[in-house]
């Protein structure tokens, strides 16, 4: 259910310095974006009880003496895109900095499957597609919470990685990479906590005490 996907984009630019510094001495200071999408919620009632409550416990969605009629599935998409700049502060030798870094942080492909049981408008219809529907607004409002708090952060590690420098422009591109690897390494474990936190707040809806109210809820 949760995808990791890494997007390298090159753009190298030469830039001499009129003396010589140090690679620690030059400043990072990047144009960051970090963007975000829920996607296009779509609906899929043409699987029976059986299939779907086999989907939620392969994802662990689901008690194994649980039988669902719905199910709201979505994948974590975390990208990024880097474009760097070579400056050289001495006979054949480069500092790479990032030049410009693109961040994408949100949600693809999210998914509402009903039981094909279910007979459309009738009350349990009703109760089982709004949970799930609240499921995907969870995913929506504790993704819409962090982005800020996990841009704030993305900018502070960017900022502090140290420029790598490099004796030959044939370095660039794999050099280029690697910076690129670095911040992914390190902004992983944040990608990580907010799954997590958005698995946490879901679970606050599948509880036993809220499927015993909604299970009387059409017998009143």
């Amino acid at each position: 259910m949760k995808k990791l996907f890494f997007v390298l984009t090159l753009l190298v630019f030469f830039t001499p310095v009129a003396f010589a510094l140090d690679c620690d001495d030059l400043l990072v200071n990047p144009e960051i974006t970090v963007t975000s999408s829920f996607g296009n919620l779509t609906y899929d009632s043409s699987k029976d009880i059986n299939e779907i409550t086999a989907m939620a416990k392969k994802f662990d969605l689901v008690e194994s003496d649980l039988f669902a009629s719905g199910l709201s599935v979505a994948d974590i998409n975390f990208n990024i895109s880097l474009s760097s700049s070579a400056s050289m502060t001495g006979i054949k030798e480069f500092c790479v900095t990032p030049s410009k870094v693109e961040i994408f942080l949100g949600f693809s492909s999210p998914m509402i499957y009903l039981a094909n049981s279910l007979t459309k408008d009738s009350c349990q219809y009703n109760i089982v597609l709004r949970h799930e529907q609240t499921h995907q607004q969870i995913n929506k409002s504790t993704l819409e919470y962090y982005l800020p708090i996990f841009k704030a952060a993305a900018t502070n590690i960017i900022k502090q990685t140290k420029p790598i420098k490099i004796s030959s422009t044939t370095q660039l591109g794999q050099t280029t990479k690697d910076l690129t690897d670095t911040y992914n390494q390190k902004l992983s474990p944040l990608v990580n906590f907010i799954k997590k936190e958005i698995a946490g707040e879901q679970h606050k809806l599948d509880n036993p005490a809220n499927y015993k109210y909604e299970s009387i809820l059409c017998k009143e």
